[in-house]
């Protein structure tokens, strides 16, 4: 009898040792294949924080564009707190404008499953962001507005790279 309780309690041993091996390599596996994802951007440590535990290309690019929008609003309402008396602030206000009608429309197109018009909208938004930075280029500022653009623009780049691998 002691035998057999014995081999049973090994058995037991082995098959939950087994369990936690698997739910190990899984974990492992889908980590690896979020940082994959976040590999063909141009910015991966951007990338990695919004697509947690994401391994759909489709589902990480709508995440990232979510995201982007939220941190576009946030930029916007800073930004209007200081457009009137400062040309670059002002055409970087009217810029973030247009950036969130783009994503907005993009976010659409990808329920739609409309990858084309999605990547039309999204390419409109980095130069959306890019018009915002140049305008405090050309005028030599350099401020938390402009810092807060780059980082958008970044990572609206990442998003455009990841809507690239929808298929």
């Amino acid at each position: 009898m002691a035998g057999r309780d014995t081999f049973q309690l090994r058995f037991a041993a082995v098959a939950a040792s087994a369990a936690v091996l698997i739910f190990l390599m899984a974990g492992q596996v889908a980590e690896s294949r979020m940082i994959n994802i976040c590999s063909h951007t141009a910015y991966p440590s951007l990338c990695r924080p919004l697509v947690k535990r994401v391994t759909s290309p489709r589902k990480a690019t709508h995440r990232t564009i979510q995201a982007l929008e939220a941190k576009t609003k946030l930029a916007l309402a800073e930004t209007a707190r200081f457009k009137n008396g400062n040309q670059a602030v002002s055409t970087c206000y009217e810029t973030l404008s247009d950036a969130v009608y783009n994503l907005a429309s993009a976010r659409k197109s990808i329920r739609k499953r409309d990858v084309p018009a999605m990547n039309t909208y999204l390419t409109a938004a980095v130069s959306d962001y890019g018009a915002c930075v140049d305008g405090f280029i050309e005028t030599q500022q350099v401020n938390a507005i402009q810092n807060a653009v780059v980082d958008l623009r970044k990572i609206s780049s990442n998003c455009l790279a990841l809507s690239t691998l929808i298929r």
